[in-house]
C-alpha cells in the first residue's frame, strides 16, 4: 500500500484528512505526509486501515481507479 492508496480509500470514504486521521486514531499530519509520499504506509496503519475500511470490492475499485488515474496524468 502506498499513499495513493491511502488517499483513495480516504476519498472513497468521503472523509477529510482530519476526519480519516480520528477514525484511524493518527494524527492528521502523518495522513497528509503519507498521501504526499513524504512517509512511508507502515504495517500498523496498513493494520488500522485494513481493520476500519476493510479490502472490499468497493475499496479494493477505488485504489485501482486512483492508480490509473495516476498513470493517465503521467
Amino acid at each position: 500500500m502506498d499513499g495513493l492508496s491511502v488517499m483513495a480509500v480516504r476519498v472513497n470514504a468521503n472523509m477529510t484528512q482530519a476526519a480519516f486521521a480520528e477514525k484511524l486514531r493518527v494524527s492528521p499530519a502523518l495522513i497528509s505526509l503519507v498521501e504526499s509520499g513524504q512517509r512511508s504506509v507502515t504495517k500498523e496503519l496498513q493494520i488500522k486501515i485494513a481493520l476500519e475500511f476493510g479490502a472490499g470490492p468497493d475499496v479494493m475499485q477505488a485504489i485501482e481507479r486512483a492508480r490509473e488515474s495516476k498513470r493517465l496524468a503521467l
